[in-house]
């Protein structure tokens, strides 16, 4: 990571602007992606090279995935600078997370190592309490479902 840090400010702004409207999905992943490699900053250079292999495979033709990894670079690079930016992007990358629960696979896959299980449990606890708010069954509804299931066992 150390060689790709040093990006002028031209180069950053060109990045930027090159990946600044690729879909949301891309938007996302670029997301979630940088969030995920900055949580396993012990071994970031291992993250990134798992962010890289996901990009390829998400991300179509060559040229724009190697930007989009460039992307991922500068909000890591950023994040290290300014922990609140990290902690309201995490925010973010938690609610895609709920709102798209494929995107957990790619939280499994980049915090794969044993070593990130706190991580991974952290994300898992906040996908959980999301999905258990959101379904929660008013006690009246409660009673009536209740009532058929013990009228059609």
């Amino acid at each position: 990571m150390r060689e790709r840090i040093k990006f002028t400010y031209l180069q950053k702004f060109l990045i930027k602007w090159q990946t600044r409207s690729l879909g949301s999905k891309i938007d996302t992943l670029m997301l979630l992606l940088s969030v995920l490699v900055y949580m396993g900053r012990p071994n970031i250079e291992a993250q990134l090279e798992q962010a890289r292999i996901i990009i390829n495979k998400m991300v179509k033709p060559s040229n724009l995935a190697s930007k989009v990894f460039d992307r991922i670079v500068i909000w890591i690079t950023e994040y290290a600078k300014d922990e609140k930016l990290y902690m309201q992007d995490r925010d973010r990358a938690f609610n895609a997370v709920v709102q798209d629960i494929q995107f957990y696979s790619i939280v499994l896959d980049i915090l794969k190592d044993k070593s990130y299980q706190t991580q991974r449990d952290i994300i898992r606890s906040v996908i959980q309490k999301a999905y258990d708010e959101e379904y929660t069954i008013a006690p009246e509804s409660k009673r009536i479902l209740e009532y058929q299931e013990q009228a059609f066992r």
